[in-house]
């Protein structure tokens, strides 16, 4: 009788409409490639619910009609698709790959130059509110110390309008900043003296001058970066997407990636990374052949 019962209704669940919520979820994955299951319905609307108020929608149904449909809510869609990425990042998360990054990959530049002047080139592929994009920046100024041949340049990319932003003032509140060591907060961030911004700190113009950030959906057929990159970060996003998106997310990514450059993912994602051109020498680290 329970396997009947739960047959009938798979049954009547596959052939129920969908509702807005749905295909809300169906958009965002067309959209972002976000893939949210039915069973997390309830984390849609708990994170849409401050909007709705906001915008004074009525309801959840009203509210997602009107972004999905009314020409007029269109940037309205962005906005909710934002409030659904998860955007969880802090400093010097996955140290080993600034590791190898200082380890390995720019004393290899080193010794290949043959002038000793050379350039490293690194892309954020999903790069949040900021912090692996100025956490490669203190390492590779660090670096730069050692080797004064060598200039870099970062570019950080996102989906989300608001992170983009954040990320470009380079402020952060004191408590982001707590796995940064304090030789490199002293040498990188500047702190805020008035009565608003005394919690916060910036970081100094040196390291803000060689970091640039972008909007960019990973979706998208064509990415605006320069196919010259030593470092990708493609770290904690391919986890989101389905095995399609995730395999031509790593091809054009890949294709940005200069012969002998190196791909960084994120821990439980090394098992997704499958192309014939990059091939892994370290947990979660590739080098493209």
């Amino acid at each position: 009788m329970n396997a009947i019962a739960t047959d009938f209704e798979t049954q009547f669940a596959l052939s129920a409409p969908a509702t807005m919520v749905g295909k809300f979820r169906e958009k965002l994955a067309e959209i972002a490639g976000i893939e949210i299951g039915p069973e997390k319905e309830s984390l849609v609307r708990h994170r849409l619910n401050k909007r709705i108020n906001q915008t004074n929608a009525g309801d959840i149904d009203s509210y997602l009609d009107l972004v999905m449909h009314d020409p007029d809510w269109e940037e309205e869609l962005m906005v909710a698709i934002d409030m659904m990425t998860t955007n969880t990042t802090y400093f010097f998360r996955e140290e080993a790959h600034f590791d190898f990054m200082a380890g390995t990959i720019v004393p290899d530049l080193t010794e290949s130059a043959s002038d000793r002047q050379f350039q490293v080139n690194v892309w954020s592929a999903a790069s949040s509110e900021g912090a692996e994009a100025y956490t490669a920046a203190m390492v590779l100024s660090e670096l730069k110390l050692l080797h004064p041949g060598m200039e870099y340049s970062i570019i950080g990319t996102d989906i989300s309008p608001s992170m983009v932003a954040t990320a470009n003032a380079a402020i952060y509140r004191q408590a982001q900043i707590d796995k940064i060591p304090e030789y490199l907060r002293q040498r990188y961030l500047l702190v805020g003296k008035g009565e608003d911004t005394k919690d916060r700190v910036r970081f100094v113009k040196s390291i803000r001058s060689r970091v640039k950030f972008g909007q960019m959906n990973l979706k998208d057929d064509h990415y605006p970066v320069p196919p010259d990159v030593d470092i990708a970060f493609l770290r904690n996003v391919l986890i989101y997407f389905g095995p399609e998106d995730q395999a031509n997310v790593i091809s054009r990514v890949a294709s940005k990636i200069k012969i002998g450059g190196y791909l960084f993912v994120g821990h439980a994602e090394s098992m997704i990374v499958n192309h014939p051109r990059l091939v892994q020498i370290a947990p979660s680290i590739f080098r493209k052949m």
